[in-house]
């Protein structure tokens, strides 16, 4: 059968797609991935042909900047707010539809194109990023299946609806409604790589799929093999935080701070962009720019980060205690959930206010714990080994057809 890919236009959502296109190809189907010019790169990059579709919205000018602070300054929302929708207050609900818009804005600008390129591939199914609204419409005007690919978060939070389910924002209903054809609520299927312990509820068919780390190419460096006499410590805040506006530097340099004194190897993985933003830094640290995941976590103790799903699942999938900082309220949920799960801590960077020193101090006693109380570890082996019991992209292929 023909598959049709398209995913919001970040690495980060369309990295934990990659495998199952993988798979689908190499049990013979024919997988073409869409999204706007931006990503083309990114996805020739993963081996998978790539078609160009609508333009590029950038996010930040998008998003007034009074909006990304309120947002990247929360303090930790009610437990599975998505899932209880009327324990949120007015503002934070606002906060979530204002999400919302701005991918429905996003969609818009793809969507009439990937509606022409879908006419004249005509495919059998389509699979799309959860965030990918253009792909949910354009399987509605083509009157196929459409699978909605989950990126790691616990559930979907369902930003297009009022509520998370009650009904759909004005402007995702303008989408439908644009084109003539009735609005998906629902779609065909979920595809949730979240592991089942962290996992929320998800209403619909939900396919479950093991999480396979592909956090893009890279040349993995000698010194990853060394096996030094300290245990090695990653520290990364991904690359959505910069796209967003919103990279949290003095943040990072606390945390490179608090590492001090703990008799770790810290190594820093990052970007370009962030390294030079980041100044001088603290010595000993060794810095690993655009190094995969997937590479470097293996040999590490522990992992101080964002709580960004891609970032997460790597970890998890490698059995490796986390120390998760949130400073928006998605990840500040994954990490909410993770520590639940007794795999890690999880702390809300905007509680963190009693000053640098004090707060370098926390997050210096936050770390050893996890390096060093054997409950963590245990805990983040037993998130993998549920993981690992989760049907593989490979397996999940054979679902996907029944589809259609």
């Amino acid at each position: 059968m023909r598959i049709l890919c398209t995913t919001f236009p970040w690495p980060s959502h369309h990295f934990p797609m990659v495998p199952l296109e993988w798979a689908c190809q190499a049990a013979g189907h024919e997988v073409l991935v869409a999204s706007t010019p931006s990503l083309t790169d990114v996805i020739l990059r993963s081996g998978m042909p790539a078609v160009a579709v609508g333009k590029d919205v950038e996010m930040a000018p998008v998003s007034p900047a009074r909006r990304r602070t309120a947002r990247h300054s929360q303090r930790q929302w009610p437990d599975r707010w998505p899932m209880h929708p009327e324990l949120l207050d007015d503002r934070q609900r606002e906060l979530v539809a204002a999400v919302g818009r701005i991918h429905i804005g996003m969609a818009e600008a793809m969507v009439d194109d990937l509606i022409e390129v879908a006419r004249g591939w005509r495919p059998d199914l389509i699979l799309h990023d959860a965030l990918s609204y253009a792909g949910a419409v354009t399987a509605a005007v083509l009157d196929v299946p459409n699978a909605s690919s989950l990126w790691g978060a616990p559930g979907p939070q369902r930003a297009e609806m009022r509520d998370f389910r009650a009904e759909p924002l004005p402007e995702y209903a303008d989408l439908y409604a644009a084109r003539n054809v009735s609005i998906r609520n629902m779609p065909t299927a979920w595809i949730d790589p979240c592991p089942p312990a962290i996992r929320l509820p998800i209403d619909g068919r939900c396919m479950p799929v093991r999480y396979v780390p592909y956090n893009g190419p890279g040349a993995v460096p000698d010194w990853l093999f060394e096996q030094g006499a300290r245990p090695r410590v990653c520290v990364t805040w991904g690359a959505t935080e910069a796209k967003l506006g919103a990279a949290p530097t003095d943040l990072v340099r606390t945390v490179l701070r608090a590492t001090a004194g703990l008799d770790v190897e810290v190594v820093l993985a990052t970007t370009e962009q962030m390294r030079d933003e980041l100044g001088e830094l603290p010595a000993g640290v060794r810095v690993a720019i655009d190094l995969p995941l997937k590479y470097l976590l293996p040999g590490c103790a522990a992992v101080v980060h964002h709580g960004g799903a891609g970032t997460t699942l790597t970890a998890g999938i490698n059995g490796v205690p986390q120390l998760i900082i949130s400073t928006r309220p998605e990840p500040a949920l994954i990490g909410s959930r993770w520590a639940a799960a007794g795999a890690g801590r999880h702390l809300v960077a905007a509680e963190l206010s009693a000053g640098e020193q004090a707060t370098v101090d926390i997050l210096r006693a936050e770390l050893a714990l996890v390096l060093h109380e054997s409950s963590y570890r245990e805990g983040a082996e037993s998130v993998k080994a549920g993981m690992l019991a989760t049907p593989s992209p490979a397996e999940l292929v054979g679902s996907l057809e029944q589809l259609v």
